[in-house]
């Protein structure tokens, strides 16, 4: 495969991994609008932005319509993440260039694959979020959500098992480990004790029902970090993801995870054994943060690596053997 359709697969696979991810967040920030306390709010949104990477918004002021306030405030919140062009992470920014990658490869992909990110793109583009807002605040991420899994599993039943697919999903679980190593170092925060904080993330990672079974109905934060941590059979868990990257890596280049294996190979093993070492619910606030502060800078070193070694690497080098 060309180094640049290898390019084009990866960050595909990124932009639509960035993109639901962002959904899954606005969609359980959202859902609480109604009956939560105004201040509640308010926090909730600083750990999402942060969660995100963005500045914190502006903190809730007293005013005498608290609730009229944060619902307004919401609004523009939710519209900066989702359709604000100005922003280069927003869920319209990632379904654009997720688009655009998917032009220069029309010839790797299934048409059903195209028709459904192309219609999926001219609806966002085209939606009035106004009116979705008065519909329901939550109803707009819920439908990119539901448009993301659609897509999702039309490449999961249409697309050869080919280097193509590969890239593609090597770039969304390079994506998910960035961005839940983000999510949990926000939510770690010792600010966030509160259990129904940490119930909203289950909930939003798809992990509520699974905890529940494993532990009890009663959320505790810090069995709730190792879980979305260390559990391999949760989609949406660091052990999950790293899996899935070291069998991709595998697959795309066999000779790579054998002696001496490649940088990226060995990066991959040296993650996974460090969330190994750190599953336990019993670690310290503070040294849960310099893990995941730690793990997050990694996650970006193995990005770098896998695109050094991969994509773009001297036409010297040539193709791995």
């Amino acid at each position: 495969m060309l180094a640049r359709a290898a390019a084009d697969f990866y960050w595909m696979g990124r932009y639509f991994e960035r993109g639901e991810h962002t959904a899954r967040l606005l969609n359980y920030q959202l859902g609480r609008l109604v009956d939560t306390p105004a201040d509640v709010l308010a926090h909730g949104w600083q750990v999402l932005y942060d969660a995100l990477g963005y500045p914190s918004p502006v903190p809730l002021q007293d005013a005498d319509n608290a609730e009229a306030y944060i619902i307004a405030n919401a609004f523009a919140l939710a519209a900066y993440l989702i359709e604000d062009t100005e922003n280069p992470n927003a869920i319209i920014q990632s379904w654009t260039h997720a688009r655009d990658n998917a032009k220069q490869l029309r010839p790797w992909l299934p048409v059903r694959v195209w028709t459904c990110l192309n219609d999926g793109f001219f609806w966002l583009r085209d939606c009035d979020f106004a009116e979705h807002w008065t519909q329901g605040p939550e109803r707009l991420p819920a439908g990119v959500i539901d448009r993301f899994r659609l897509l999702s599993g039309i490449i999961e039943s249409m697309m050869s098992r080919n280097h193509a697919w590969r890239f593609l999903e090597l770039g969304r679980y390079v994506e998910r480990l960035q961005l839940q190593t983000a999510l949990l170092k926000a939510w770690s925060n010792p600010s966030n004790e509160n259990s129904q904080m940490w119930t909203g993330l289950l909930r939003a990672c798809a992990a509520l029902e699974a905890y529940c079974r494993t532990y009890s109905m009663a959320i505790q934060p810090r069995h709730a970090l190792a879980f979305l941590t260390s559990n391999p059979e949760i989609p949406h868990s660091l052990s999950f993801a790293i899996q899935r990257v070291q069998h991709l890596l595998s697959d795309i280049d066999p000779a790579g995870s054998r002696y001496p294996r490649k940088a990226p190979h060995r990066y991959s093993m040296r993650l996974a054994a460090a969330i190994e070492a750190n599953s336990h619910a019993s670690a310290a606030p503070e040294d849960t943060q310099n893990f995941l502060s730690a793990f997050g800078e990694d996650c970006h070193k193995l990005h770098h690596l896998i695109f050094a070694e991969y994509i773009d690497y001297s036409l010297e080098q040539g193709l791995p053997s």
